[in-house]
């Protein structure tokens, strides 16, 4: 058993190397995965089945150690805008070093890894962003007269990409909720400034 686990991560570990090295992750075949991680192709059909199965995998990983990282920037002892200021990072980074392919297929959210994204959202990213409303709100960077589900509805709308969610189908009966969420447009929900791009240190040096 062990040893299929240890194959099978390294059949993993193989693909996202040759993704991350490539410009075109189409024409990175299964037959070059299997030479990378010192299988038969026959083996990564065994575990994957085809070779999207795989793709989807690599995105798997890629976005739970996106998770990770951003878990322990928000439960470290550093400041709030220190937080995200390295979540923010943590976004570009992904941006920067991961294929466009694997990034294509995160943003438009296709249909075979959605429900993936969409059980992340709800269990990992929405609790956490609870925890940096919640801090944000403590120190004073977050405008407190907000309330928790209006902040999470802006998220869940910033997500979505548009405002078709459960949470505004009665708006009617919610006005609070959308006073709440223009406000958010047109003037924002931090309180404080933070110098996500380090000016502050810039002029300092300058």
């Amino acid at each position: 058993m062990k040893n299929t686990v240890d194959k099978k991560q390294q059949i993993l570990k193989s693909a996202i190397d040759l993704f991350n090295h490539t410009h075109d992750v189409k024409r990175v075949s299964l037959e070059a995965i299997a030479r990378e991680a010192h299988v038969s192709p026959t083996t990564i059909y065994n575990y994957f089945g085809t070779r999207e199965n795989l793709l989807y995998e690599v995105i798997k990983i890629l976005v739970q150690e996106n998770m990770e990282s951003s878990r322990k920037l928000i439960h470290s002892n550093i400041s709030f805008p220190e937080k995200l200021i390295g979540l923010t990072n943590v976004k570009l980074n992904l941006a920067t070093n991961v294929n466009n392919e694997i990034l294509d297929t995160l943003v438009t959210q296709d249909k075979s890894i959605a429900p993936f994204i969409d059980e992340i959202y709800q269990n990992e990213i929405r609790p956490l962003w609870q925890e940096i409303i919640a801090e944000g709100k403590k120190q004073g960077y977050v405008d407190a007269s907000l309330d928790d589900e209006t902040l999470l509805v802006y998220m869940d709308i910033l997500k979505a990409g548009s405002v078709n969610i459960d949470a505004l189908k009665n708006w009617s009966e919610n006005m609070r909720l959308i006073q709440q969420l223009s406000h958010i447009v047109f003037y924002g929900f931090m309180k404080k400034e933070v110098d996500f791009f380090r000016k502050d240190d810039t002029s300092a040096t300058g």
